[in-house]
């Protein structure tokens, strides 16, 4: 995301790759890197399914009762059509994505660094975007054409400038990161408790899979740090303007794709709903976001870190409200909304971590993270509103706000790191295994909260829990000297959902890299969890040069 000009960010490039051409062996002040890649994957029913596709049915529902009688298309037919699944076989196409990503460095002064990073990015139309939730749809096109055509347009076709910052040593207990930029706070891997500056594009591969640093939207922001070599210890102030594309500072929402999007949802609705509008934050001077970030070393084997962080719910869009459309005879229809209104709130984020390092026998490294969300808020069943009148008497139109739940939300996790040698796998390198543990509460729901609020707004079958457990098992080691490198990553959602990704990654040579991948998803209910992922077992394959 962040996409600029497609003119503007191909002409940086071509800088970058002029100025390595006046740069000579001996020359040190300025750096470029950078790799070309090609990544595609297919969608194959894998041991969950016990190599079987789903149906992939849908029927009308009126009430609880499915009518299997009555086969019905949940993309264009009415809001009682309920699906099964996706709606789409495997054997499709699940990506297929190049990449062109240049990274420079120029020293101008001893204490002074810029650094540039620009990713250009093309790829295929999928098939399964047919699928695809966009905002609206136009009535001159097919809907399943135009879903395919809007998810190549705005997240598969990418000019984007990642980074621009410049970094400044003032002092030497003063530096100032100054531009476009990402913002690493948390440590945990795989779960994104402290790591909450900068949101994140999932639309185009399943996210755990792919690294936080290709995920992150980077945004315009400055950060001074200020280091107390005495105690060993720094603190960290952020000032985030929100000067981006408005688009670009939360989640891109998964309904708006197909390929690896959510699901249209099950939960036959009473409204039609004409069009949505997200209200994303940004531009204005009350939306800007800040923080701070307080870390230091208690000993050489152990450390710590506070942060606090103001910001806005990235996901999901929380529905706000909606304005109902009158009929033909000028009468306002219940049932029919002109406009959905979805928004991201405020939030606060407070949190923690400490890490020890054991030292021989154990030799491990453990590490706990910890965040409160003081009142964030959830989205409810679209049925639960309030009826509040618009206020210009005699316009013909009725505005409904839902109304608002704010809960109390606390997450932490852990983190067991260790190094192993089991010499019947691997007689010459060490294991890497690392065990993470999740847990997330939401403490004083009642049961009218248990029965009525969603994880995702039009889902209302997934609905919030007290308590939600994740467990995460890495496992990694390599061969030949790191020419082979296998990895395979567990993770258990409570009660029962889970994946297992299975990696080989080669290196050929000094500039080819190949990574071969299989995932398979065991999720129970098709809407809910890893449900919504569960007929998108796939194979995947990655082919790098890097220079």
């Amino acid at each position: 995301m962040g996409r600029y000009k497609f003119g503007s960010v191909i002409l940086v490039g071509l800088m970058l790759l002029l100025c390595t051409s006046t740069v000579t062996a001996q020359e040190k002040e300025f750096e470029v890197q950078g790799y070309i890649q090609m990544q595609g994957g297919v969608f194959v029913p894998l041991t969950s399914q016990l190599f079987k596709d789903y149906d992939n049915k849908a029927y009308i529902k009126v009430g609880d009762n499915v009518d299997e009688n009555r086969p019905c298309d949940p993309v264009n037919d009415t809001s009682t059509c309920h699906p099964t699944d996706h709606g789409a076989k495997a054997g499709k196409p699940s990506m297929l994505r190049g990449q062109i990503q240049l990274m420079a460095e120029w020293r101008p002064e001893e204490k002074i660094v810029v650094h540039a990073t620009v990713r250009l990015v093309g790829s295929l139309k999928l098939e399964l975007d047919r699928y695809g939730q966009p905002p609206s749809f136009k009535d001159s096109m097919d809907k399943r054409e135009y879903a395919m055509e809007y998810a190549w347009k705005e997240f598969y076709n990418e000019a984007d400038l990642r980074e621009l910052y410049v970094d400044i040593e003032t002092t030497d207990w003063l530096s100032f990161r100054l531009g476009r930029q990402q913002v690493v706070w948390g440590d945990i891997n795989s779960y994104r408790l402290l790591d909450v500056v900068n949101p994140v594009d999932n639309t185009w591969h399943f996210g755990p899979l792919e690294s936080f640093e290709d995920t992150r939207v980077p945004l315009w922001s400055a950060k001074a740090m200020f280091e107390m070599k005495d105690i060993d210890h720094f603190v960290e102030f952020l000032w985030v303007p929100m000067i981006d594309r408005k688009a670009d500072t939360v989640n891109i929402p998964l309904t708006f794709v197909g390929a690896w999007g959510l699901p249209y949802s099950n939960t036959p609705s009473p409204y039609i709903i004409d069009k949505k509008t997200f209200e994303y934050p940004g531009g204005e001077f009350d939306d800007m976001r800040g923080g701070l970030r307080w870390r230091g070393n208690i000993t050489s084997m152990m450390s710590y870190s506070l942060m606090y962080y103001y910001t806005h719910i990235y996901s999901p869009p929380i529905p706000l409200y909606y304005d109902l459309k009158p009929d033909d005879e000028g009468f306002l229809d219940p049932n029919h909304m002109k406009e959905l209104f979805l928004g991201f709130p405020r939030q606060h984020i407070a949190g923690a971590s400490f890490d020890y390092t054991f030292d021989a026998p154990v030799s491990m490294v453990a590490k706990i993270e910890a965040s409160v969300e003081p009142l964030r808020r959830y989205p409810r069943q679209s049925k639960t509103t309030k009826r509040v009148l618009d206020t210009e008497y005699g316009s013909g139109k009725e505005r409904i706000y839902f109304e608002k739940a704010e809960k109390n939300t606390f997450n932490y996790a852990v983190q067991l790191m260790r190094p192993a040698m089991i010499r019947w796998l691997n007689p010459t390198q060490n294991i890497l295994m690392l065990l993470q543990f999740q847990h997330t509460m939401i403490p004083g729901l009642s049961e009218f909260d248990k029965a009525d609020l969603v994880y995702v707004p039009g889902y209302n079958d997934y609905k919030i829990e007290a308590h939600q457990f994740r467990l995460v098992y890495v496992m990694g080691t390599s061969y030949l000297h790191g020419m082979i490198a296998p990895r395979m990553v567990v993770a258990y959602f409570y009660p029962r959902d889970a994946f297992i990704a299975g990696q080989v990654d080669l290196r050929l040579g000094r500039h080819w890299r190949l990574r071969f991948q299989v995932t398979d998803f065991f999720g129970n209910d098709p809407y809910k969890s890893l449900g919504f992922f569960r007929d998108r077992d796939e194979i995947n394959m990655r082919i790098r040069y890097q220079f």
